[in-house]
């Protein structure tokens, strides 16, 4: 990402993303108005919006690469976007609901192997009995335990007579 920017691991999905560009993009508005106001009023009049934790790190971090200016800020948009757009997407689906723990430990294996900057979307289908399905545009790579127990169709007859 540019300048080294980084986003808050709470920021997985586009969607995420998403809301995260809309809540920036609403501080920026609000910046431009203080700022405004300060050159003509010489105090702040207008309360700061409130922010939630994932904007306000993305926020300090940018603030460590460059002062809060309305330029600055605009050019945290514009890189967010570009970011938005260009970053690579996975959506892996589970046999249940993802925990917090598994998501982020999905999240931070994706980010330091596949991609840096990599968006990571979560489905689940009951009917994988177990294991995981990863899709990444038209690729498809299948570690669910159905697949496993219909690859082996006539093992599994054997199995189950044996019981």
């Amino acid at each position: 990402m540019k300048n080294r920017l980084s986003l808050p691991d709470e920021v997985a999905s586009i969607q995420d993303l998403t809301v995260l560009i809309l809540e920036v993009r609403e501080y920026v508005k609000w910046f431009s108005h203080n700022a405004i106001l300060e050159r003509v009023s010489k105090k702040r009049t207008v309360k700061p919006i409130a922010l939630s934790p994932s904007a306000t790190k993305l926020l300090q971090n940018w603030e460590k690469l460059q002062p809060l200016t309305t330029r600055s800020l605009d050019e945290l948009l514009d890189t967010l976007n570009l970011y938005k757009n260009t970053a690579p997407t996975l959506s892996i689906t589970l046999a249940a609901p993802v925990t917090n723990d598994i998501k982020q430990t999905l999240i931070n294996w994706c980010r330091a192997n596949v991609a840096p900057n990599v968006m990571v979307t979560f489905g689940f289908n009951a009917t994988l009995l177990g294991g995981m399905v990863v899709h990444h545009g038209s690729r498809i790579f299948d570690w669910s335990f159905r697949r496993q127990i219909l690859a082996a169709r006539e093992n599994f007859a054997e199995v189950l007579r044996r019981v």
